[in-house]
């Protein structure tokens, strides 16, 4: 049975990268011996991986070492990270895959046969103040046999800032488990049925701050439906301030991290995203799986899993996102642009067993 590698910064902070990882491991451990190194520990969180999947020692473990252990390991492994690796992992694999960008693609084996996955777009290279991790993440790529990207915008992405590679990318779409959604989706939860439901980490990158200004915009405007926010971060307080001077407290209803969202998510009437940047929601496809559509600016995937407006409304201006809810949210659901039974229909086109049968027709070919 050959080994396959899986370095990833880490396993625990419940995102779509984690979610796909652990679908991934559950099929592939079939075929093949799968270990998955983590850059870093960062948190308690479960993991949730393939049962014959191993989850080996993290290279850096801030939860367990002690500080000074701890940041003596970070800047060890900030110099000379391939060589940290190395000495901690010295097992041989046939295949190594550095399931996220930079510092996991850092870590590859340039003697074994590689795949660089990314899962955003990754234009912001192209700023100046950018410069060194471009350079340094370019002299990675070439010694990687294949680059995946999970969108259009993702390919569009790294060919624009490394067109010498462009012969090495390959796009494969995410893939998912719609059963394991179905059934975790029953769950009975305290939730109010029709509402507006934001999964996510609660810091800038994922707009959070927009999307609040845009809740309040709409809550000026009569909209009845409840916000929900999913996820922690490092705004909370922010978010809990801006709740409090808007007197948004009946409105805007904040639950945490919950390792299953399904509920929340099944009950809403729409999933809100402002992110600056995002490779393919992995929160839009589980709400198509249960008949949810989306709103949001137009960040990687979005353009292929809204489906012509069937399923979300894509835009990157306020204005147009605050007129498009205020207009539906006054509808009666079945005079809704945005239909369960296309959401149903749509999905099917980003099944788990089409993800894992182009993986591995990838790992055959290189």
């Amino acid at each position: 049975m050959k080994k396959i590698l899986f370095t990833v910064w880490t396993t625990r902070e419940g995102g779509g990268a984690e979610k796909i990882l652990s679908n991934l491991t559950r099929e592939l451990e079939k075929k093949y011996d799968i270990d998955v190194l983590e850059v870093g520990k960062f948190n308690n969180h479960k993991v949730n991986l393939g049962e014959k999947t191993r989850l080996l020692k993290p290279l850096l473990n801030k939860i367990d070492d002690r500080r000074i252990k701890y940041l003596f390991k970070r800047l060890f492994f900030e110099y000379v990270p391939n060589l940290y690796k190395r000495v901690r992992c010295r097992k041989k694999y046939d295949y190594e895959i550095a399931f996220n960008y930079l510092y996991p693609a850092y870590l590859i084996n340039k003697n074994t046969k590689s795949i660089a996955w990314n899962h955003g777009s990754i234009e912001n290279l192209l700023d100046e103040k950018e410069k060194f991790n471009k350079i340094k993440y370019g002299k990675a790529l070439k010694n990687i046999d294949r680059i995946v990207a999970i969108s259009n915008k993702t390919q569009q992405s790294i060919v624009d800032v490394y067109p010498e590679y462009e012969d090495k990318v390959v796009k494969i779409y995410n893939g998912y488990d719609f059963s394991d959604i179905i059934k975790n989706s029953k769950e009975e939860v305290e939730y109010e049925k029709d509402s507006l439901l934001f999964l996510g980490r609660l810091e800038e990158a994922k707009g959070i701050k927009r999307l609040l200004n845009i809740y309040l915009e709409l809550v000026k405007k009569d909209i009845k439906q409840k916000l929900y926010l999913l996820g922690e971060g490092e705004l909370k307080s922010w978010v809990e301030d801006f709740i409090k001077e808007n007197s948004l407290e009946d409105r805007v209803i904040l639950l945490g991290y919950k390792s299953n969202p399904y509920p929340y998510i099944k009950s809403s009437s729409y999933i809100l995203m402002t992110s600056k940047g995002e490779g393919f929601p992995t929160v839009f496809v589980e709400g198509l799986a249960l008949g949810v559509g989306f709103v949001s600016t137009n960040v990687g995937g979005v353009e292929e899993l809204s489906n012509l407006g069937k399923c979300g409304f894509v835009n990157d201006y306020d204005r147009e996102l605050i007129n498009y809810l205020a207009s539906e949210l006054k509808k009666d659901k079945k005079d809704r642009l945005i239909k369960k039974e296309s959401c149903l229909g749509h999905v099917e086109n980003y099944t788990l067993e089409k993800q894992v049968s182009s993986l591995i027709n990838l790992l055959e070919e290189i």
